[in-house]
């Protein structure tokens, strides 16, 4: 007989991919399908097989929402898997707190969050403070800055850690309006 620790052993390589529409006023499933039709083409294209997707259909309600999710988080517990790809880092949460929630219970099961659009490695100290001030960004005017501008939220995070560090510890920076992308 196989144990569980066996069976998780096995699903680290398996790769899931989560996705839901991300506002309020999108037809349900719109860009759900285009979605996941390229995340696994980018996935195959690197050599990973997409064992199974969880869609979200609606963001009609927060609790009809969040069900996709809770047996995502549930069959993570299982060992089922042990890499989320996502498009970004909303698909999972808009609310920077949620989302190092959910971050946490998925690396207390062992799977890392893969995000097309917003890189960054958890598994590196660095990857962790990138992560974490994606999550604080989130709740601030730099994703709107960010947004307008289409940089990465990574990126926004990248700069900042680098100017706490210029500046010794103390993250006081403010983004300007007219902060520019590097060419």
């Amino acid at each position: 007989m196989i144990s569980r620790d066996e069976i998780a052993q096995q699903n680290q390589d398996k790769i899931v991919i989560y996705t839901r529409n991300t506002s309020w006023t999108q037809p349900e499933g719109y860009r759900i399908h285009r979605d996941v039709q390229v995340l696994k083409e980018k996935c195959e294209r690197v050599g990973y097989q997409v064992s199974r997707v969880y869609m979200e259909p609606s963001s009609e309600s927060h609790e009809k929402r969040r069900e996709v999710l809770k047996q995502m988080l549930k069959d993570a517990a299982e060992g089922l898997f042990g890499v989320v790809v996502v498009w970004d880092v909303y698909t999972l949460s808009p609310d920077g707190e949620e989302l190092q929630q959910i971050e946490s219970e998925l690396a207390r099961y062992g799977v890392e969050i893969c995000s097309v659009l917003e890189p960054f490695d958890t598994s590196t100290e660095e990857g962790v403070r990138v992560f974490e001030y994606i999550c604080k960004l989130l709740n601030t005017r730099h994703l709107r800055l960010a947004a307008m501008q289409e940089i990465p939220l990574s990126q926004v995070a990248r700069w900042l850690i680098e100017d706490e560090n210029k500046k010794g510890g103390e993250l006081d920076a403010e983004l300007c309006e007219t902060a520019r992308r590097p060419a």
